[in-house]
């Protein structure tokens, strides 16, 4: 079983340091599994324009012509994903928020349901929860299953403090295989249910401008996959979605 599995592994540290060691250390604990490292620091990922044209017309059509769409290949032939920045100012790095803005279509036209994810994140101080709530937060968007992150604290690099985060990131890692083995189902919470309405609504009443979302949700009924949902559940959804997306129109009209 093993051997059949793929984790490709995002850093957004500029250089090869605490970060990227954690993610090394991962790759040859069980080197019978392909575990890919993709340093965004040396790959060719430009700034986020913000035209939007990713968003409205389909990412075919960014501006950009690098190796965004070679890391977005990797992901989708992995099984999972570990997701891996250091917390730099209580936050993820540039080069992490880059890769955001860059594959931002993807929180509204989700592709990665039925893969699995992990955040990890290294800080000198604290922050590094912080860093991996927004990392989950913002990935989950994408279709990916989370399993709990890692946080580690790398600032007197002592053989103890080595240790344990040695033993704390092994320990999530054998987790996140465990839910690719298993092939774990987690239903959708009542958020991603909500978030989904929103999105199919606004791609109805927006559909002029954003093509791209329109022609997504065209297809989709209750979710963005085949599912079953109480009746109850449902209405309660299509009310609360209803309410936002009332707000956003009435603050999109002033």
């Amino acid at each position: 079983m093993d051997k059949s599995i793929k984790i490709a592994a995002i850093c957004g540290s500029p250089h090869r340091g605490n970060t990227y060691e954690i993610l090394r250390m991962l790759k040859q604990s069980n080197p019978e599994i392909d575990f890919k490292i993709l340093m965004l620091s040396e790959l060719d990922l430009k700034d986020c324009f913000g035209c939007y044209s990713c968003i409205n017309n389909g990412e075919d059509t960014c501006p950009h012509k690098d190796d965004r769409d070679l890391i977005i290949e990797e992901m989708k032939n992995a099984d999972a994903t570990i997701f891996a920045s250091p917390t730099y100012a209580r936050a993820i790095s540039a080069l992490m928020k880059k890769f955001v803005e860059r594959t931002s279509f993807m929180a509204h036209r989700p592709i990665f349901f039925g893969k699995y994810a992990m955040a990890l994140s290294t800080c000198g101080g604290f922050g590094a929860d912080l860093t991996c709530k927004y990392l989950t937060e913002n990935f989950t968007q994408y279709g990916f299953n989370f399993v709990p992150s890692v946080e580690l604290m790398v600032a007197r690099k002592t053989e103890n403090e080595t240790a344990r985060n040695r033993i704390q990131a092994r320990k999530a890692y054998v987790k996140l295989i465990s839910a690719i083995k298993a092939e774990e189902k987690i239903e959708p919470t009542f958020a991603q249910l909500v978030y989904f309405n929103i999105f199919k609504s606004i791609s109805e009443w927006n559909k002029l401008k954003g093509r791209a979302d329109y022609e997504f949700y065209q297809d989709k009924k209750d979710y963005y996959y085949d599912i079953q949902i109480p009746f109850w559940k449902k209405s309660i959804v299509k009310w609360i979605a209803g309410k936002e997306i009332k707000k956003m129109k009435v603050n999109t009209s002033t």
